[in-house]
């Protein structure tokens, strides 16, 4: 390795440093449900990554071994890779062990036919968390509706946390009714900042309450 790559292989891992710190605090829900879309999927994502510096390793195999005095080279590549792919499998594995959650609802009518939904974080990992309900909100809005007397609890290692709120309060705070057809977010998150979120198609939660409000009916 020469110096100029070197110079340049500093910079980019300082550069990259500064630009997570940058953007460390900012909370964007589409770049959350796609962390929790991958961490769902970790197996096949390690399993692809490491077939992908196979790939690479066998490349530079091919195209090494008709050199001259490469073996050294191959060596160091080889090493090299194997260091890394060993570092950042450790890493993500030890990140999903740290906080492994998975966030659902459900629908319930209660006493006097009121509507609620019911929103449900379940600890996978083996530690208990504490975890706080943000609440609800519309994807274009910066701030999450919830009850004001809501406050962080710890979730015991197995257990689960679940939040309800009436459809009422709901259609009221986020300014929509029974016939709006975007999406809602629902929000948990742990005291370091890191936000479990899901979203929810309204149209389809207005047809499982409608489903719901017959199968009572039925009942009855």
């Amino acid at each position: 390795m020469n110096f100029k790559t070197f110079f340049m292989t500093i910079f980019l891992v300082i550069f990259g440093i500064i630009l997570g710190f940058y953007f460390k605090d900012k909370k964007y829900v589409k770049y959350d449900i796609l962390r929790e879309n991958i961490e769902a999927k970790k197996k096949e994502v390690i399993t692809y990554f490491l077939v992908f510096l196979a790939g690479i390793s066998i490349g530079l195999m091919i195209m090494l071994i008709f050199r001259s005095g490469s073996v050294s080279i191959l060596i160091e590549w080889i090493s090299s890779i194997g260091t890394w792919a060993a570092v950042v499998v450790s890493l993500w594995l030890a990140t999903g062990r740290k906080s492994r959650l998975k966030v659902n609802h459900g629908q319930d009518i209660v006493k006097l036919k009121r509507k609620e939904i019911c929103f449900v974080a379940y600890n996978l990992s083996d530690k208990s968390l504490s975890l706080e309900f943000y609440g609800v909100k519309k994807p274009d809005d910066e701030m999450y509706s919830r009850p004001c007397d809501l406050k962080p609890e710890v979730v015991n290692a197995g257990e689960f946390q679940t939040k309800s709120l009436e459809l009422d309060f709901i259609q009221s705070s986020l300014n929509i009714n029974d016939s709006y057809e975007g999406d809602i977010i629902s929000c948990f998150a742990e005291p370091d900042g890191r936000l479990h979120c899901e979203v929810i198609s309204w149209k389809e939660e207005m047809s499982k309450f409608k489903k719901l409000n017959q199968n009572i009916k039925a009942m009855h």
